[in-house]
């Protein structure tokens, strides 16, 4: 019988920003049943698919940030600069939020909208407008383990179950939706009990 062969997306097929404009999985606070964010010209909505409980929110202003691609583990990252102080400088030195290691980055300053912490938030397990956890969520040896909505969870699925893992036709050299699940997730030992972890959130 064939090994079980699967095509890897480009980078970013399943990211926070692209969730969001189809709809992350989040968990009701009011009732727990399965709610949906979504995120258009700076507003964020929620509703709940059982309740029907709705919100709403929106951001103005500027934030900081440092946009830089780390030298250690070659991930591209997004670092928040909070401290007032801090954001006056031009250049600051930063740790990659993935290994740790410090570089220099350029202070960017940007409009600011209600997607203001995807990276933080998402690492945490929760949706990064309103707070909310996100609906696919479970733990694996101490760490979370996410998907933002079922397309993102089924593919999670299909590529850790993989026997054979392939780029995308003419992607040569170019990041793939792989190049973001963090190591612990690709490595082969691991990966049957993910699965069996992601195929269990299927039932919700």
């Amino acid at each position: 019988m064939p090994e079980h062969r699967v095509k890897d997306k480009p980078y970013g097929t399943y990211s926070v920003y692209t969730a969001l404009q189809t709809g992350l999985c989040v968990t009701c606070p009011r009732c727990g049943g399965l709610g949906i964010v979504t995120s258009e010209r700076g507003t964020g909505r929620f509703q709940c698919t059982r309740c029907g409980h709705m919100e709403t929110k929106k951001s103005t202003g500027f934030r900081h940030r440092i946009q830089n691609q780390c030298r250690s583990c070659g991930r591209y990252y997004n670092v928040p600069i909070l401290d007032p102080k801090q954001q006056t400088f031009p250049m600051l030195r930063v740790a990659c939020p993935y290994c740790g290691s410090v570089m220099p980055g350029r202070v960017e300053k940007t409009k600011q909208s209600c997607c203001y912490s995807f990276d933080t938030d998402i690492r945490k397990g929760r949706d990064p407008i309103f707070g909310f956890d996100l609906w696919f969520l479970t733990g694996f040896d101490g760490k979370l383990v996410w998907a933002l909505n079922r397309e993102h969870l089924a593919y999670l699925i299909g590529y850790l179950s993989a026997g054979l893992r392939e780029r995308p036709p003419d992607y040569f050299g170019l990041r793939t939706q792989a190049d973001a699940l963090p190591a612990f997730m690709k490595t082969a030992k691991n990966r049957d009990r993910l699965v069996r972890r992601l195929k269990a959130l299927q039932t919700k």
